[in-house]
């Protein structure tokens, strides 16, 4: 909702009266000493207006400028309180998050390793099938194959939702400026990677770079740096 601006008659004749120089200001022309003075005369004149109308602004701002501070005041331990139980949830939740994905990459490497084995033997089992029949040319053929087996993939359990999720997020971490430098000097780096506008704390380009390839990036003295977050 809009707020409705209040000005008291009082303070809109002070502001009106205020503006009565401007003309005078602005039609004075300076041929000699004495306009000089009377520019100096309005200078002083205006420069007062001014700091009268600023003086009753203030007192019309201040009044809000206090109570807008006692509301952030009282707002302000409740809302901290929220976001440290919501920093507390994050870690939980993303440490779980990351437990369950790393048991399911176990259990998706044990079923592949099993059914790659299982492979083998079936393998293994034709061919000495084959040799028993008398087909020695058969048996070397199917030994002699590569082990085909099925990708198996283990869906992930972590419940999916719209109003909350695992957001990841990639920066990168100078680890050797040194390296980095070298990077450059032979043309393995963009320039781009030290330009001043980049030489700060959040490195704007290098961030870039390791948002785009993650666990790929490939700069001298640089590493990507992951962090996940529940949203």
């Amino acid at each position: 909702m809009e707020t409705q601006l209040i000005i008291s008659p009082e303070i809109q004749e002070k502001t009106e009266s205020a503006l009565t120089v401007i003309g005078m200001a602005k039609s004075l022309t300076i041929g000699n000493v004495e306009g000089y003075q009377i520019g100096q005369e309005l200078m002083a004149d205006i420069k007062g207006r001014i700091k009268t109308l600023e003086e009753i602004r203030m007192g019309q701002t201040r009044p809000l400028d206090e109570s807008k501070k006692r509301i952030m005041d009282f707002f302000r331990v409740p809302i901290q309180k929220l976001e440290d139980a919501k920093a507390h949830l994050n870690n939980i939740m993303v440490n779980w998050v990351q437990e369950q994905e790393t048991k399911r990459r176990e259990e998706e490497r044990k079923l592949q390793e099993a059914a790659r084995k299982r492979a083998e033997q079936e393998q293994l089992q034709a061919a000495l099938e084959a040799e028993a029949a008398g087909d020695k040319q058969e048996a070397e053929q199917i030994i002699s194959e590569p082990v085909w087996t099925p990708s198996i993939r283990v869906n992930s359990e972590v419940p999916k939702s719209k109003e909350s999720y695992i957001r990841e997020t990639w920066s990168c971490e100078i680890v050797d400026v040194m390296a980095l430098v070298k990077g450059i000097a032979e043309g393995k780096v963009d320039i781009q990677a030290i330009e001043p506008n980049h030489l700060t704390k959040n490195h704007p380009f290098l961030n870039t770079m390791a948002s785009r390839y993650n666990l790929n990036l490939n700069i001298p003295g640089v590493r990507a740096v992951s962090k996940k977050t529940q949203v």
